[in-house]
């Protein structure tokens, strides 16, 4: 293959953007790339791809949210008086995360996804063994700083999963079933958070019938303190280094996957190695003319070389026509083209924003909210330390220097029930948390797998962060007025809805959308910013909690949380509707008996690639102030109030499939618009400057 040999190094780089119409692509280049897409979607769902990046997500899953495992037998042996040692914890693990995510994004996108997919994994790995063995008991008065460096090692990995996991899904992914891949790869995040539930539960139980850990009274008892401190620091232990177990797995399955043939094609600019990649993963599609070779969408002569016992079809060696000057990836010409000249920080905006948003509430709620969720199963107001109390005379009771000292530890998160020891605390939090979050959520983001193209995918994030901004206030609202009572099941029972509508919309939405329509030069490292931005969203929403449970004494606080949480869902309304583009279109399919059936069809990976300008082709306008004055105007059209052409003839403006507003009436080209005019350019909408 001579012909596709780099004749200068300049060859050798990257390209860049292609621009909004693909025409900085040869159209050598873009034949190969429709033959791709062709090879793509003949395939459906696929186990492998599946199974790669959903092992590596629930990893990571399982360790971030191990959190709120460990976080109060951590307390127990280490810290049982100090209260910010676990938000110290919870935000280098989450800063971690964002330099993973924004760092692997851009070497994805600068190296090639598969080299660095398994790098984040053996992060996990190390930083596991780091974590489980920090010290050498509770004694040890560096373990909070050491724990928290190897947290933070972890956070990257877990971090750098986010942008690698779903690129590499989309990528490979038929156009039809790439959603529900996408969405069943984030399935595994709520089931990571269920295992490490499980996990947790499954080893205290096995300690307690080891050692007999509940009759030793471990929290209460000061006698058996030592014994219960070796025991509870054994726990929390095997639930962080039972993490690597399917990290390992996860990093040897990866041995066996490739670059997509589109990153290898547009970005490498290797034809041969991306239609050999590409059929290495799904094999040659079928051809009945010809049994050795695969039909070709552009007409060139295709040669079938053996490879490992099967057959892999290859473009052959044509000679190389002049080429359009493309800029060089992650230049400063090529940015500037990208985000500015075209206007895509219109979408990076949008996924960013609504992901920040989305982790406020998100994270706010499932991220060591122990005493959260104690609080929203209260049935009664808490109970005073005092005399009264049946443990308080116990032999060796160490209530009583609760009373004296600054209150219940910190790891008795229930200040209804004061005399509970940390086993039937550790077991309360375990119940807790599998009935109001993890059931719901396992549960909606199962549904979306079900309805992923079922649903227009834009419209139902807009609309999911609408419900939630209702639920929201609904919950807080009637927090207010059960709470500590025994009718407050109803206020766990919306806790649990709006965990189940998380999942069901945006937070499985925010997941999808940026690995979908970004072109593939940029596609890593706009998805990893766009999840930096919800991670940093995730440590506001970590140091309102803590500053509000801090400061705020009052005994119906949480209240106030779910209230300032619901603002934020509005607002993630708001982004998504003015600055996320459509991923779908409608079609109309001929019903044999002459009806119109109307479908929602996924747009490729390569028309989405064309971004704003794309977009704006079709029709879709984008801006708070855009969004807001075309639909005012259709609101206008639609009650009758028609506007004028410039030459008196009435324009009527239709509601049209995709955000579209076609004008019919003659060959005018503007509408006028309360006191401007709006300008029709080839078919798109300008609306005027205000």
């Amino acid at each position: 293959m001579t012909g596709r040999m780099y004749p200068d190094p300049e060859r050798k780089r990257n390209r860049g953007y292609l621009g909004g119409d693909s025409s900085g692509l040869p159209p050598r280049d873009l034949q190969d790339r429709q033959q791709l897409r062709y090879e793509l979607d003949l395939n459906s769902w696929n186990l492998r791809i599946w199974g790669v990046a959903a092992s590596g997500f629930l990893t990571d899953s399982y360790n971030l949210f191990a959190t709120n495992v460990i976080l109060a037998s951590l307390s127990f042996v280490y810290f049982p008086h100090e209260r910010w040692c676990g938000l110290i914890i919870n935000f280098f693990t989450l800063f971690g995360s964002v330099v993973g995510q924004l760092l692997f994004g851009y070497l994805a996108d600068k190296y090639g996804r598969t080299r660095l997919y398994g790098i984040e994994l053996v992060l996990v790995i190390v930083s596991t063994i780091g974590v489980a063995t920090t010290s050498t008991g509770y004694g040890d008065i560096s373990f909070l700083a050491l724990f928290t460096f190897w947290r933070f090692v972890m956070g990257i990995g877990i971090g750098a999963e986010y942008p690698l996991s779903a690129v590499i899904t989309s990528e490979w992914s038929s156009t039809s079933s790439r959603t529900t891949m996408l969405s069943s790869v984030f399935l595994m995040q709520p089931v990571g958070q269920a295992l490490a539930q499980l996990v947790g539960l499954f080893v205290l139980l096995g300690e307690n019938r080891a050692h007999r850990l509940h009759e030793l009274q471990c929290g209460i008892d000061t006698r058996n303190e030592e014994e219960c401190k070796r025991i509870i620091d054994g726990i929390w232990r095997i639930v962080i280094g039972s993490g690597a177990v399917p990290a390992i797995l996860a990093i040897i399955f990866r041995f066996f996957l490739y670059d997509c043939g589109l990153y290898t094609l547009e970005v490498k600019n290797k034809p041969g190695n991306a239609f050999r990649d590409t059929q290495r993963v799904y094999g040659a599609p079928g051809n009945e003319n010809n049994s050795n070779g695969f039909p070709s969408s552009n007409g060139h002569t295709v040669q079938t070389i053996a490879n490992g016992g099967g057959t892999l079809t290859l473009p052959a060696s044509r000679p190389e026509p002049d080429e359009p000057a493309t800029s060089l990836q992650f230049s400063m010409s090529d940015l500037y083209n990208f985000f500015i000249r075209d206007k895509n920080w219109y979408y990076l905006l949008g996924t960013s924003m609504t992901w920040f948003y989305l982790d406020v509430s998100f994270y706010g709620f499932s991220l060591d909210n122990r005493g959260t969720l104690s609080d929203l199963w209260a049935t009664t107001d808490a109970v005073s330390i005092t005399a009264d109390l049946e443990c308080w005379n116990t032999p060796g009771s160490a209530v009583p220097s609760w009373a004296a000292g600054s209150g219940l530890p910190t790891w008795q998160t229930d200040a209804t029930k004061p005399c509970n020891t940390i086993y039937e605390t550790l077991i309360e939090q375990t119940k807790q948390y599998l009935l109001t979050v993890s059931l719901a959520s396992i549960a909606g983001s199962a549904c979306f797998v079900v309805f992923a193209n079922r649903i227009p995918r834009r419209e139902w994030l807009t609309a999911s962060f609408g419900v939630l901004t209702v639920l929201f206030l609904v919950t807080g609202g009637l927090y207010y007025g059960v709470a500590h009572t025994e009718r407050s099941w109803g206020t766990v029972v919306c806790v649990a809805i709006c965990h189940f509508m998380f999942n069901f919309g945006a937070n499985t939405l925010t997941f999808i959308i940026p690995a979908e329509i970004f072109p593939t030069c940029y596609r890593c490292t706009c998805h990893g910013i766009s999840a930096a931005a919800g991670k940093v969203g995730s440590i506001v929403a970590v140091l309102i909690v803590y500053g509000i449970n801090a400061g705020y004494k009052s005994t119906t606080r949480q209240g106030l949380v779910f209230l300032l949480f619901a603002t934020f869902m509005a607002l993630g309304a708001l982004y998504s509707w003015a600055y996320l583009p459509d991923v779908q279109r409608v079609v109309h399919d001929s019903t044999p008996d002459g009806k119109l059936k109307r479908r929602l069809e996924t747009k490729s990976l390569e028309e989405l690639g064309g971004g704003y300008p794309g977009a704006v082709a079709e029709g879709q306008v984008f801006g708070v102030r855009n969004k807001w004055a075309v639909m005012r105007d259709k609101v206008r059209f639609r009650v009758g109030k028609g506007r004028k052409h410039s030459d008196g003839n009435e324009a009527v403006m239709e509601g049209a499939i995709g955000g579209q507003y076609p004008l019919r009436g003659g060959n005018a080209n503007h509408f006028r618009r309360g006191g401007g005019v709006v300008n029709v350019v080839n078919d798109t909408i300008e609306l005027p400057a205000r």
